[in-house]
């Protein structure tokens, strides 16, 4: 799964898929235990759920490799089942589940499978259909929060990038001018020095630039600052 990559944004959006399925459960008549579970390289992670109990099945299912949470990932489809009991899809789930009804809702984002959603519940005859409604109004939830969760790590990485791509052209323009100074040259005849000294000695160019600065002037050298702005106030223009 292509999750965000930096650990807070992991953190926030199990945070926010905590909080999901607190506000799912309270809006469930039938009570269910219910839980999230992503996918993983070895298979299924529960990140939240309501019962403790709803993470043991989701693992059960993935130790297994069967259950309503695999054909669910399987199919791409929701997956119900209203009587374990005599149900045979799943002969070892079933049996040791200890449960009647289960029902398993794909979690999607821009057409790639996220995870499953999962109802259980020790009473038989399934959920009712608001039950039903709230699952996938939820599904959908969560789906657009990850969309907007890895919209905003990407932001993150961009600014990142940028703002060393701009610390390292103040390092080159330093060099530049020590240069341009000792060879009496243009800026364009300094630039390509350095570029043939990064390629000579397969050295970064602002690493090359980094180490004449230090040369020339002892110390190494500065690296400007660029600061985030300041958060906008609600109205503020």
């Amino acid at each position: 799964m292509n999750r965000p990559g930096a650990h807070t944004d992991i953190e926030e959006f199990e945070r926010a898929l905590a909080e999901c399925v607190a506000i799912a459960t309270r809006a469930m008549p039938d009570s269910p235990m219910v839980s999230i579970a992503l996918c993983a390289e070895n298979g299924l992670r529960t990140v939240a759920c309501s019962h403790a109990r709803a993470e043991l099945l989701d693992g059960l299912q993935s130790a297994a490799e069967q259950g309503p949470c695999i054909d669910a990932l399987d199919t791409g489809e929701p997956v119900t089942a209203t009587d374990l009991g005599e149900d045979s899809r799943w002969p070892r789930f079933a049996a040791e589940s200890g449960l009647f009804s289960v029902h398993s809702e794909p979690l999607k984002s821009d057409g790639g499978l996220l995870g499953v959603l999962t109802l259980y519940s020790d009473r038989s005859g399934g959920f009712s259909e608001e039950t039903r409604v709230a699952v996938r109004v939820t599904a959908g939830h969560i789906g657009l929060l990850f969309r907007t969760a890895l919209d905003a790590a990407r932001m993150r990485e961009v600014a990142a990038q940028l703002k060393e791509a701009l610390t390292t052209r103040a390092i080159i323009d330093q060099a530049l001018g020590i240069i341009m100074a000792q060879r009496r040259c243009t800026s364009h005849q300094a630039f390509e020095v350095l570029r043939h000294v990064s390629q000579d000695k397969n050295v970064k160019l602002h690493q090359v630039a980094a180490t004449i600065v230090e040369k020339v002037t002892g110390e190494p050298p500065q690296r400007s600052r660029f600061e985030d702005p300041p958060p906008r106030r609600a109205g503020q223009a």
